[in-house]
Formats: C-alpha cells, structure tokens, sequence
C-alpha cells in the first residue's frame, strides 16, 4: 500500500486537492468513479539517458492518450514531473485501472516497440486517512488478471440472468456509447526499406465485442451524407493529431480515406472541399489519400476527376481495390500513384499467390506502384515480398495505434528476423 501526502504534491494537484476528495468521499458513498495515480517511472528507466531528450514527446503523447481514453466528465492532473492523477467521475477502480495502464502500454509500445506488462503500475485511491489517501499499486499483469476472472463471474452472470436476476455492472456498460476515434498502421516501403506512411482508420471500440471499423462505423451504411461527416471527422482527427507531432518536429506521411460517394456528388464534393481547405498549407505535404469504394466498371473520366479533386491537396492519391485487376487500366489512366490490394482476413499463400504476382505485375506494367493490405502473418509477407508488391501493411508490419510514429527504418533483414522471431514463437 501507497500514501501520498497531499502538502507534498504538485501545485496543480493541492489547487484541486478539495474536488478531488469530494470525488473520493462520493466514491466512497455512491460506489461509483475513482482516482488513480499513472506513474512514468518505469518507461524513464527503461528509456534511461534518452529520457532527457524524449521528456516533452512523451508527456504530450501521454496528454494525447488521456484525452482520447477519457470521458468529459473524467479529468487528470499533471503528478511531478513524471506522473498523472487521473479522476474517474463513473468508472469503478477495476476498469479504471485498465484504463491507466492502457496509457502506460500505448506509451510504452509506440516509444519502445513493445511492452513490459509487469512493469506498468497503476496506483488506486483506496482510503482516506486524515490529509492522506492511500493508494494500491497493482501491475498491468494482476489486472489483466483480475479482468479475466471477473469476465468469467460476468459469463455466470449472464446465466443466472435467464432467472430473472440481472447483471447491473454489464448491463450499464453495455449501454454506455463508445466514441468512435482514428488509429494508425504504418505501410512499409519495400524499396526504400522504411516505415515513413501511415494509414488512418476509423474504429468503434464495443463492450463484449468486436470493434467496428471503417464504414461499418455509421448506422445506415446507405445514407452517403453520413459517409460523407465519417470522412470529415477522419480528416479533421487526424490533421489535429498530425498538428501537435508537427509542431514537435515529428515527420511521416499520413494516408486518409476517402469514400467514393463523398465525391460522387457535386454538394457532397464542395463540402470535403471546405474541410480540405481548412489543413493547414505546411501539412499538405505530408498528405496522401486512399480512395475507398469505387465501383466495379468505373470509367477511367470519373476516377480521373476525383483524383484531380484530391491532388490539390495532397501529396499522391492511392486507390483501395477488392476486385481483382480488371480496374487497374482506369485508375492507371486517372493518375492513381498506388493501387492497394485488400486481402480478407485468413487469407493465405496457397489460395493468394498466383492472384498476387497478376496484380503486382499488372500495376507494374500501367506504370502505378502495387500495394498490399491485409499481410498478417510471415507467409503472407514472404508472399507479398516474392511478387514483388512495393507496399505492404497488415498486423504482421506494424499494429494499429492511437498515434502514428515518426518515420522507421526498416530493411529486409529486420523482417527476416521478425519471420524467424514468429516460427520460434
């Protein structure tokens, strides 16, 4: 058990030291919200000397998580110089906890490259005795856990539920709405051997389930003027994320998406144009976008115009392709730099090989680069390298985060070795 003296802490933590036992005593009484203590010590140990240098990029990486992982009612106050008191208004301690150690993870991978869960701690406000609050330390491995046995209790739950009695904790969760938010996979240039773009997605975190992604994000797939605000809110997330890591001196490149029907239409187009015009002139040159949902047949004049439209604004235009390809020669002739290949989840080289090297020699020849989506496992990516595919992304090249990273160098002999690390594991 922790104790933190409340006349040792930060300014900002005593200036709100009276809201904050406010919200303890209601935790007390009500058995609802929280508040935790996120300490970095661990990630400045394990960075040693680079601390100094990486200080201010982890702090606004950590600020960043924090408010994409936190409601409008929750708050956090900075903790010394290598801390955070967050305040749950809602959240009970267990999923509170999770929450802190998912920043704490993020941080870790997207500056380490992988994570250490026995050394991400969160400490739990547990009592208040006199001007003191006590705290719990607890690892991200007794969490998690914790978090499995209270799962299997919530699967007997359930059962018990048929009789009539209900499981409020579940109950309340599952009709908390989640906040749809955009994360990022890194694409790696195969001749250029680096992880320099990154790809952005929208995603629906759900309780229980599995998250929704893309467009299946909306809820009426067919009403294009909600594609159209997805799209928006793609570009304007994602500028806003790009702004901050600018600012700090941050370089990739940040592909967007873009639905076909947001441009279909003459009304719909002049509204992107209003969000495109307002990215700042200085970001431009880091924009790319992937073009989304074309129809099979598509003329060559039509993708042409769309391509002209996002050319304005951007770096080079990509186009995603489900259908084999029988449309490369349009999307050749309408100025697409990339087309990307998507391959369905499990796909395999047994079944995608002979489909693959069609597809890259046929881009090659009209002239575009060949990009591949979907590449999960070695033997894909063995696969892919073999047809000779120009870009590749897939779980197996880098997983999607919260914020992208800055540009990596990564050759054929680190994924080489990432292929040996998989077939040892």
């Amino acid at each position: 058990m922790d104790g933190l003296e409340l006349e040792q802490s930060s300014e900002q933590f005593l200036a709100a030291a009276p809201k904050l036992r406010a919200i303890f005593r209601a935790q007390n009484q009500a058995c609802a919200g929280s508040l935790h203590m996120v300490g970095l010590d661990s990630l400045r140990e394990r960075l040693g000397t680079r601390w100094p240098r990486v200080a201010d990029r982890v702090h606004m990486l950590a600020e960043r998580l924090l408010g994409q992982l936190l409601t409008p009612k929750d708050t956090w106050f900075r903790h010394g110089e290598e801390g955070y008191i967050v305040v749950f208004a809602q959240l009970g301690k267990r999923e509170a906890g999770l929450v802190c150690a998912k920043v704490v993870e993020q941080l870790q991978r997207l500056l380490l490259g992988d994570v250490d869960t026995a050394a991400v701690r969160v400490h739990s406000a547990v009592h208040q005795m006199g001007r003191e609050l006590l705290f719990q330390s607890n690892s991200l491995n007794e969490m998690l856990a914790g978090a499995a046995t209270l799962a299997v209790e919530s699967t007997t739950a359930a059962t018990v539920a048929e009789t009539g009695k209900a499981n409020a904790w579940w109950t309340h969760a599952a009709l908390q709405e989640q906040p749809a938010q955009v994360v990022y996979r890194p694409i790696w240039d195969v001749r250029k051997e680096v992880l320099s773009i990154y790809m952005a997605r929208i995603m629906r975190p759900r309780r229980g389930r599995q998250p929704l992604w893309g467009y299946d994000c909306v809820a009426d797939p067919q009403d294009m003027q909600q594609i159209l605000a997805l799209d928006m809110e793609v570009l304007r997330q994602t500028m806003e994320v790009y702004g901050e890591l600018y600012a700090n001196q941050f370089r990739c490149f940040l592909s967007v998406p873009v639905h076909f029907e947001t441009l279909a239409s003459v009304g719909r187009r002049r509204e992107y144009l209003s969000a495109l015009q307002a990215v700042p002139r200085e970001l431009r040159a880091f924009l790319a976008f992937h073009l989304v949902g074309f129809p099979q047949g598509i003329p060559a004049s039509r993708a042409a115009e769309m391509v002209a439209f996002l050319k304005q604004f951007s770096r080079v235009v990509t186009a995603i392709v489900e259908n084999g390809s029988q449309d490369l020669p349009a999307l050749a002739a309408a100025g697409v730099y990339i087309s990307i290949i998507l391959l369905p989840p499990g796909a395999s080289p047994k079944h995608w090989a002979i489909d693959l090297k069609r597809f890259s020699h046929e881009a090659t020849r009209l002239r575009m680069r060949a990009g591949i989506k979907g590449v999960d496992t070695a033997a894909m990516a063995s696969c892919a390298d073999d047809a000779g595919f120009h870009y590749m992304a897939g779980d197996f090249i880098g997983p999607w985060s919260e914020v992208p990273e800055n540009a990596l160098r990564f050759t054929r002999n680190d994924l080489r070795a990432r292929m040996d690390a998989g077939r040892r594991a």
